[in-house]
């Protein structure tokens, strides 16, 4: 072939190739969609009027399946939230689908009653904001467990919260241990014991409104606390309930100091807790980042979706086979995980917890 030849050649080569078809990209691999139904209700007899909620629905849920069950996540809003927050603000949907689907949360029903700024305590009389302790820990559980494919039993039911929620979540699950298998705490409303309203600044006090007393009254608040729940009248790893706290290295002071004390409380009650400090203030761009981390932890403590034939009671070796996790001291700084028992029959993999960013003795 003569040079012109090989130059026509060449550049009809050329040609060929910058006319081909690209290559289709590399797609991420598909995540299964979830369903939401958003501002749904249900009337409470502890309100005495209707009880507001989200929910979210894992991929893959058919409510025309009989045989399935799901545990159940919690979870709680802020002062000014409402039961849309975790997923307008938190992103809550898409991050649930992809923990699911990454296999770091089991397949769960989670649910975010609206509480208004009730503060997640049972506040009566013609001043109170209502029994919003009531209306969620009887009316509402009860009634999401018999609406929907639950796993009715506290070793499938977690709860978490943030700010006020947090203080709620921590309320809840110290306060009634056997209903929840662990709770979470974003930036905890936590304060030690109060003298007086003078103790807080005074923004807090407005946030308060007449929950607490037509004025605020601190023996009313304190008798309300999280901290009454703590004691060391010898409760074991098993009866208490898995918990995670984190909150911001630049959070509101008062908060802040409050979470640390909490923790050292947990700690002489030898209570176990996971807890870390975040970067970040006491907003969203701290608790998104953090609802991940969470919600695994909280998946890792629930007991599995399971069939009909499975539900109620279970031993400790079915919740080990069933791929549940074992209880860990963390506030001790010793990890006593349990083996399986030798005859238990084999299960899936149990998820791993989430690595704390700080964890102390």
């Amino acid at each position: 072939m003569n040079r012109l030849g090989r130059q026509i050649a060449a550049c009809a080569a050329l040609a060929a190739v910058c006319l081909a078809p690209a290559l289709p990209a590399r797609a991420e691999p598909a995540v299964a969609e979830s369903t939401v139904i958003r501002s749904i209700s249900f009337k409470s007899m502890a309100l005495g009027r209707q009880l507001q909620f989200s929910l979210y629905l894992p991929p893959g849920y058919d409510a025309d399946d009989d045989v399935r069950k799901y545990p159940t996540i919690y979870l709680l809003h802020g002062h000014g939230g409402t039961d849309v927050s975790w997923l307008d603000q938190g992103g809550l949907r898409e991050t649930a689908d992809r923990l699911i689907a990454d296999g770091k949360l089991p397949p769960s029903i989670i649910v975010m009653p609206f509480a208004q700024t009730g503060w997640y305590v049972d506040s009566s009389g013609p001043e109170g904001t209502g029994r919003w302790q009531t209306a969620i820990l009887d009316d509402l559980i009860t009634y999401i467990d018999a609406k929907y494919p639950t796993i009715a039993d506290g070793a499938a039911r977690a709860i978490g919260g943030l700010s006020m929620g947090g203080y709620g979540a921590l309320r809840f699950a110290l306060m009634e241990p056997d209903e929840f298998a662990a709770a979470a705490s974003l930036s905890g409303a936590l304060f030690a014991d109060v003298k007086s309203a003078t103790d807080f600044p005074a923004f807090q006090i407005g946030l308060f409104g007449r929950t607490f007393g037509k004025t605020f009254d601190p023996v009313t608040f304190n008798a309300a606390s999280p901290w009454r729940s703590i004691d060391d009248d010898g409760e074991t790893v098993e009866e208490t309930p898995a918990l995670f706290m984190t909150w911001g290295d630049q959070d509101i002071p008062i908060l802040a100091a409050g979470n640390a004390k909490f923790v050292e409380a947990l700690k002489a009650a030898r209570i176990p807790v996971t807890f870390s400090v975040s970067p970040g203030g006491h907003n969203w761009k701290l608790w998104a980042p953090q609802t991940p981390p969470m919600l695994a932890f909280l998946g890792s403590r629930l007991k599995r979706g399971v069939t009909v034939a499975q539900t109620g009671p279970v031993s400790d070796a079915t919740r080990v086979a069933a791929g549940a996790s074992t209880p860990e001291t963390i506030a001790s700084g010793v990890k006593n995980a349990a083996p399986p028992p030798p005859n238990a029959a084999p299960g899936p993999k149990p998820l791993a917890p989430p690595k704390p960013i700080v964890a102390r003795p």
